[in-house]
């Protein structure tokens, strides 16, 4: 046992150490963080003798475009569904179960954080997890499905040119965690007081707190006749044996295959999906890490950064004048650039003291910023129509609704693409749903069609689903995460064209860009109901008039 334990030891390690290598080889390491850097506004060296004067200004492009096409990518609503191929399963439920699960891990949010990752990095990578210390919903401690996302130096592969996750041979994830927890997934039979912590620069230089006590843990996912296996190390030693990750579902035969003895093949006992799930911003050729938007907007970013700071350097340089002396014309006299300051020209010549004639930069510089700025946006697809900038007053609905969809065109590749990974996440989530599932509450959301939500108590058991196939698929939902300036445009232009009236136009108004909604309604209305009596009483009087 000893020798296996020793061995599979330093594979695990000597995996780790040729995955870094490859990033090491190809510039990951040395590209992403640079990426990173830029993003945060660290676009600057460090200054020298040389460079210490020079202003250092930064005006974030990089991050202003990434953002945008962030938000473009994630601006239409999606959401998994399943499609059953017998007309007998119940698939709301089990559609309804799965909302509720991805509401619980904040599936949104995580999203956010990927498709960030994916435009910063070119890459991005889910790792599903079974987590026996999450609550249900009704605070007891039952278990539940966990996500987290994985940053492209954290996670290796066997053969890196393969897109595919699912058809590598292994996955190998490193995490710098707490020795206490890392104790705490230890076989039982594992001495606890030999693990010791280890050191890291991290990847992104950031530094860890001397008190930490931390160590890298190496998981890695495989096959074994076609069911996937996990094993857990850490530099010195194993700490876990290889083991399955679906759950022992031995005892539930009897429960799943019911009175007819025959085993279900909705509810597998196998887990064959990896619980990774990897997408990419842009595809790389021969690499399942991808191309990042960052990468392109360096160069330009550099530029527009220097040719300012030159522009701001001549201004440093002469926004006080410089003179020029002829030995011993002031006669001890300082120039301080005071106001209203005499000097006296001792040399007898009259041209002792002068100032220097002094050349200011030409707008040339600034012109460069400008265009560079203005070509940028616009071959990078940032333009200000697809990020809903200011429109003219004069352009209808339709219209700005035309240039809209027009400059999403570029986009709608990129949704797409995230739209896949979508549907990856579909097929491990119900992998998990069907292997850990077998009986669980859960809170289920009805929307009325006035939009109010009722939330009720529903359950769900995947031994329903034993007899059945499914299909995963990915459809937008109602509605998108739209510009609120392009939604204010559009409605200013239909109460100035006469299209609304004040009262829609109020009821439309974003809820985040206006105050005391209802009562500026109120009013509204109790304006209407007198403007109506009003009109009452002179159709009234009108009456009364035409019969005398």
């Amino acid at each position: 046992m000893a020798q296996w334990k020793e061995e599979v030891e330093s594979n695990l390690w000597r995996l780790y150490q040729r995955g870094l290598d490859f990033q090491v080889s190809t510039g990951l390491r040395e590209s992403l963080p640079k990426f990173v850097d830029f993003y945060e506004g660290k676009q600057w060296p460090d200054a020298t003798d040389s460079t210490k004067n020079l202003p250092r200004p930064v005006v974030n492009i990089v991050k202003m475009i990434c953002r945008n096409k962030k938000s473009a990518i994630l601006s239409t609503p999606v959401k998994i569904l399943y499609k059953s191929f017998s007309e007998n399963t119940n698939v709301e439920r089990l559609n309804d179960f799965a909302i509720s699960i991805q509401r619980d891990i904040d599936q949104e949010f995580l999203d956010k954080l990927a498709v960030e990752d994916g435009v910063k990095k070119g890459s991005y990578f889910y790792h599903y997890y079974w987590d026996s210390e999450r609550i249900g919903p009704r605070g007891t401690l039952e278990g539940g499905l966990a996500c987290e996302i994985i940053d492209p130096l954290n996670i290796f592969f066997e053969n890196p040119a393969i897109l595919d996750e699912q058809k590598q041979e292994w996955i190998l994830i490193a995490s710098r965690m707490d020795i206490n927890k890392i104790k705490a997934l230890c076989d039982k039979d594992l001495p606890l007081d030999s693990l010791n912590t280890d050191t890291s620069e991290g990847n992104y230089s950031i530094a860890e707190q001397e008190s930490d006590g931390k160590a890298t843990l190496l998981t890695r996912y495989f096959r074994i006749d076609g069911e996937v296996y996990c094993e857990r190390a850490i530099k010195e030693r194993v700490i876990s044996k290889p083991f399955k990750i679906a759950p022992d579902l031995s005892l539930f035969d009897g429960l799943l295959n019911g009175d007819s003895g025959k085993t279900g093949v909705g509810v597998s006992k196998k887990a064959t999906l990896y619980p990774i799930v990897c997408g990419f911003y842009e595809r790389k050729e021969g690499s399942i890490y991808g191309l990042s938007e960052v990468e392109s907007l360096i160069p330009n970013q550099k530029a527009i950064n220097f040719n300012i700071a030159m522009s701001l350097l001549n201004a440093q340089q002469c926004a006080w004048g410089k003179f020029v002396a002829l030995p011993n014309a002031l006669k001890g006299q300082k120039i301080q650039n005071t106001p209203g300051q005499v000097l006296i020209d001792y040399s007898g010549t009259g041209e002792g003291i002068k100032r220097m004639r002094e050349e200011q930069l030409s707008d040339a510089s600034m012109k460069i910023v400008e265009t560079l700025t203005s070509l940028t946006r616009s071959f990078s697809g940032a333009t200000e129509v697809m990020i809903g900038e200011a429109y003219s007053a004069n352009m209808s609905g339709a219209a700005i609704a035309q240039l809209q969809s027009q400059a999403l065109l570029p986009i709608e590749d990129l949704k797409a693409t995230f739209w896949h990974v979508k549907k990856k996440q579909g097929l491990v989530l119900l992998q998990f749903l069907m292997l850990y599932y077998l009986d669980r509450e859960f809170i289920k959301q009805i929307r009325s069609e006035n939009g109010e939500v009722t939330e009720v108590w529903d359950k769900f058991s995947s031994r329903d689903y034993r007899d059945s196939f499914f299909d995963v698929v990915v459809e937008p939902t109602g509605g998108v995460h739209s510009s609120i300036a392009s939604d204010i445009t559009l409605l200013d232009t239909c109460l100035k064209n006469g299209k609304i009236s004040v009262e829609t136009y109020v009821k439309a108004y974003p809820d985040s860009a206006i105050t005391s909604k209802e009562e500026i309604l109120k009013h509204i209305r109790l304006e209407n109901e007198s403007e109506l009596s009003r009109l009452r009483k002179e159709l009234e009087e009108l009456k009364k008039a035409k019969q005398s």
